[in-house]
């Protein structure tokens, strides 16, 4: 259990003056954290039965254990995200459209 605190995303998306996307309530991060880490486990038991290298014959130019491996980076990148005080982490704004994602 972390000490540190609860931490939440909040997103909004306008188009030319008029509300495209918002999410009215916060999203909170361990959510998408214990997601990746089920997600995790999924995939750790599916390399077992798969080989590492891929086939030869297969289209696919992705492997199981490359999906791995994204998962955890995208697992560390959300604890990076946690880990500071609160702050905008986009907030992006032009004539017709803004867009601003905020961890608090």
């Amino acid at each position: 259990m972390s000490i540190r605190g609860c931490r939440f995303l909040w997103i909004k998306l306008r188009i030319e003056n008029r509300r495209f996307i918002r999410i009215p309530f916060p999203i909170p991060l361990y959510i998408f954290q214990e997601l990746l880490d089920c997600f995790q486990d999924l995939l750790t038991a599916t390399c077992i039965f798969i080989p590492k290298v891929p086939d030869p014959g297969s289209s696919a130019s992705i492997t199981m254990y490359s999906v791995k491996e994204l998962v955890i980076m995208t697992k560390k990148i959300l604890d990076s995200l946690a880990g500071d005080e609160p702050y905008d982490l986009v907030d992006i704004t032009t004539d017709e459209v803004k867009v601003l994602i905020k961890i608090r």
